[in-house]
C-alpha cells in the first residue's frame, strides 16, 4: 500500500497509480506551455497578461502536485490540511479572471491582494492552531466564496452586454455567452475540488487534472479569440439628465448633424465601428454621443448604427442581384449570422424571402437563370 497526494492511500492496483501520475503529469506540462504563451503573446493585452499570472499560480501549485506524487512522503493529516489550504488560494485567483472579463480594468494589485488575504489567513491560523473545525470551516469558505463569485458573474454578462451596445456596433469576439459554459464548468470542478480534499482516491485525482486540461482548454482558447476592449466600457446612468449643448448645437440640431454624417460619409459601412470612432468624426466625446442616443433618441449606439446597415442592405436586396452573403458584408455586418438576426427582427422575415416579395421582375429572373 502506498501513500499518495495529500497523505491519501492508494490501491496496489500500479494502473491506477501510473494513471494518476500520467494525468498529473499532462497537466503540468500543459499548464506550463499555455502560462509561457499568454505571457509571451500578452504585449499590450491585460486581459492576456491577467490569464498568464493566474495560469502560473496553477503551474507552481502543479509543481507541489508532483513532487507529492512521486515523493510520497506526506504522511500526517496536519501537512496534507496544509497542502488543500495552500489549493485553496487559486480559488480567488480564477476570480480575479472572472472579475476582469466582465469589469474590463477592474482588478488591482490592492484589489487581488484583498482578496486574498482571508485565504492566506485561514493556511497561517490553521499552521500554528490545527484544529479540523478550522480547516472544514476554511474549505466550506472556499466554496461559498466560489459559488458567490459565479452567481455575481452570472448577473454581471447581462450588464456587461449592455454596456457593450452603447459602445460598440458589433458583438463578434467581445461578449461573454460564452462564459455561461466557463461558469458551468467551473460549478463542476469546484465540487470535484471539495471531493478531492474530504475523500481521497486514485480516481478523484485523476478526474481533477483531467477536469484541468478541460476547463483551461475552454478559457484559453476564448481569451485567445477575445478582443480587449479595456477603456472602452463605462457604466453610464440611463437616467433622463439634461443634454448639454455640445459645440452651440441643440438636440434637434445634433440629430440633423448625426443623421447626415452617417448618409454622407457611411460610417456604418465600418463593421468595427465604435463610439470613439464616431466622436472623433463629429468632433465631440462619446459621452455626450451616449447620453444623447439614450435619452433624446431612446436607443443605444448599437441599434442606431444597426439600423442605417438594415436600411443600407434592404436598398440592395432590393435593387441587385448580390448574393445574400456579400451584402451582408457590404452593409457592414461583422458576421452573417448577425445580419440575418437583425434583419429578421426587423422586418420579420429572413433576406431571401424580402428579396423574393421585392425584388424587381428582371432581376429577378436574372437570378433564377443564374442558379
Amino acid at each position: 500500500m502506498q501513500i499518495g497526494l495529500y497523505g491519501n492511500k492508494m490501491s496496489d492496483d500500479t494502473t491506477y497509480i501510473q494513471l494518476m501520475q500520467y494525468t498529473a503529469g499532462t497537466s503540468f506540462m500543459f499548464l506550463l506551455w499555455l502560462c509561457a504563451y499568454f505571457f509571451r503573446n500578452g504585449s499590450g493585452n491585460r486581459l492576456r497578461q491577467i490569464t498568464g499570472w493566474v495560469l502560473l499560480v496553477w503551474v507552481i501549485q502543479s509543481v507541489k502536485d508532483i513532487a507529492l506524487i512521486w515523493y510520497p512522503t506526506v504522511r500526517f493529516e496536519f501537512l496534507h490540511h496544509v497542502f488543500v489550504l495552500i489549493d485553496m488560494t487559486a480559488v480567488p485567483t480564477c476570480a480575479f479572471l472572472l472579475f476582469e472579463l466582465t469589469r474590463p480594468g477592474s482588478m488591482t494589485l490592492l484589489r487581488a491582494a484583498l482578496h486574498e488575504i482571508p485565504f492566506i489567513l485561514f493556511i497561517l491560523i490553521y499552521a500554528f492552531h490545527p484544529m479540523e473545525m478550522l480547516y472544514e470551516s476554511a474549505i466550506a469558505c472556499a466554496v461559498a466564496y466560489g459559488t458567490a463569485v459565479m452567481l455575481y458573474v452570472l448577473f454581471e454578462i447581462p450588464a456587461y452586454h449592455k454596456r457593450l451596445k452603447q459602445s460598440y456596433s458589433y458583438h463578434e469576439r467581445i461578449d461573454l455567452r460564452w462564459l455561461y459554459i466557463i461558469l458551468l464548468s467551473f460549478v463542476v470542478f469546484l465540487a470535484v475540488w471539495s471531493l478531492t480534499s474530504t475523500y481521497y482516491s486514485e480516481f478523484n485525482d485523476t478526474l481533477y487534472y483531467l477536469l484541468t486540461c478541460i476547463i483551461w482548454s475552454l478559457i484559453s482558447y476564448f481569451i485567445n479569440r477575445q478582443e480587449q476592449v479595456l477603456g472602452s466600457l463605462t457604466t453610464r446612468s440611463h437616467q433622463d439628465v439634461e443634454m448639454p449643448q455640445e459645440n452651440g448645437e441643440e438636440p434637434h440640431q445634433f440629430t440633423i448633424h448625426l443623421h447626415r454624417i452617417f448618409e454622407e460619409e457611411h460610417l456604418y459601412l465600418n463593421p468595427k465601428l465604435t463610439i470613439m470612432d464616431l466622436a472623433q468624426a463629429i468632433g465631440t466625446n462619446r459621452t455626450y454621443i451616449s447620453n444623447y442616443l439614450n435619452n433624446v433618441l431612446g436607443t443605444t449606439f448599437f441599434d442606431y448604427v444597426n439600423q442605417y446597415r438594415l436600411s443600407h442592405a434592404e436598398r440592395l436586396l432590393r435593387q441587385t442581384k448580390m448574393p445574400i452573403e456579400e451584402i451582408a458584408d457590404r452593409s457592414g455586418f461583422n458576421s452573417r449570422s448577425t445580419f440575418r438576426r437583425a434583419f429578421l427582427k426587423r422586418f420579420g422575415c429572413a433576406p431571401s424571402q424580402y428579396r423574393l416579395h421585392h425584388l424587381p421582375k428582371e432581376i429577378e429572373k436574372e437570378i433564377s437563370l443564374t442558379r
